[in-house]
């Protein structure tokens, strides 16, 4: 999650963020362009993602949170209030 947050100007907008363990906010993560039907739960190398949160999103959430701060966070704090997020709020 942190390396999305290091590009997340540079990913796709309709992508989705997809999360092997939702309890877990260091778990490996993948982004997928899902096309036709929503996708709650995506198979990859035999392994299953769950949703968290679409791209736009987050990159919404992240500007409107910086924002609100009197300093720039760190990747790593943007990625963990991110997942707080997605996972309560979003």
């Amino acid at each position: 999650m942190i390396d999305l947050i290091e590009n997340i100007e540079n990913v796709d907008p309709e992508a989705i963020i997809f999360q092997e363990d939702t309890t877990n906010p260091s778990s490996d993560i993948i982004l997928s362009v899902v096309g036709g039907e929503d996708e709650e739960i995506k198979e990859e190398r035999g392994r299953k993602y769950y949703y968290l949160i679409e791209v736009f999103l987050a990159k919404e959430f992240v500007e409107d949170w910086k924002a609100s701060l009197g300093y720039e966070p760190s990747a790593e704090e943007t990625a963990k209030r991110l997942y707080e997020y997605a996972i309560n709020d979003a």
